[in-house]
C-alpha cells in the first residue's frame, strides 16, 4: 500500500478507539467500556499462527483470542522493533515521530507525539504496558511518561 499522504494521527487514534473501544457517545456513557488488550509480538509473521492457516504449529489460545475478540489484520510493520512500536503507538509513519533506529537514542519517540495510551487514558481507561517498550527508557520517554499507568 503506497500513498503520498499519511492520515492524521488524530484520525488514526480515533479509528483505533472506535474499532477497539466502546462507543464513547454520551447517550451510551452508562455502558461499561470493554477491556482492550493488544499483543504486539517481535519476530512473528502472518503465517506463524494456526488462525492464518499454519498446519505445522498449533496456536489455539491465540486463535481463540482472535476469534472471540477483534482481529486487526492489516497492520504493516518495519523490519525492526522500535519503528514498528512507534507506528503502533501513534498511528503514524515512524520517521514522523522521530524514530529512526533501535539504539543510540534513535528509538526515542518525539515528545510531541500523542500515544494510543494517552488517548485511552483521556477516554477514562486505565492503561498498562508489559514487556518490551523500546521507544526510550528514561523519563520523559519512559512508558509511564507516555500515557501508561
Amino acid at each position: 500500500m503506497s500513498t503520498n499522504h499519511a492520515p492524521s494521527r488524530r484520525s488514526l487514534l480515533a479509528a483505533a478507539l472506535a474499532a477497539g473501544a466502546a462507543p464513547l457517545l454520551p447517550a451510551q456513557s452508562t455502558r461499561r467500556k470493554p477491556n482492550v488488550v493488544v499483543f504486539l509480538a517481535d519476530d512473528s509473521g502472518w503465517g506463524d499462527y494456526s488462525i492464518h492457516g499454519n498446519r505445522n504449529l498449533a496456536t489455539p489460545r491465540i486463535d481463540s483470542l482472535a476469534r472471540d475478540g477483534a482481529l486487526f489484520d492489516r497492520f504493516f510493520v518495519c523490519p525492526v522493533c522500535a519503528p514498528t512500536r512507534a507506528e503502533f503507538l501513534t498511528g503514524r509513519y515512524h520517521p514522523r515521530g522521530g524514530v529512526r533506529g533501535v539504539s543510540t537514542g534513535q528509538e526515542r519517540l518525539n515528545l510531541d507525539e500523542t500515544t494510543i495510551a494517552q488517548t485511552f487514558k483521556a477516554a477514562g481507561y486505565a492503561t498498562a504496558a508489559f514487556g518490551k517498550w523500546h521507544n526510550g527508557s528514561q523519563t520523559p520517554y519512559h512508558p509511564n511518561a507516555r500515557g501508561f499507568d
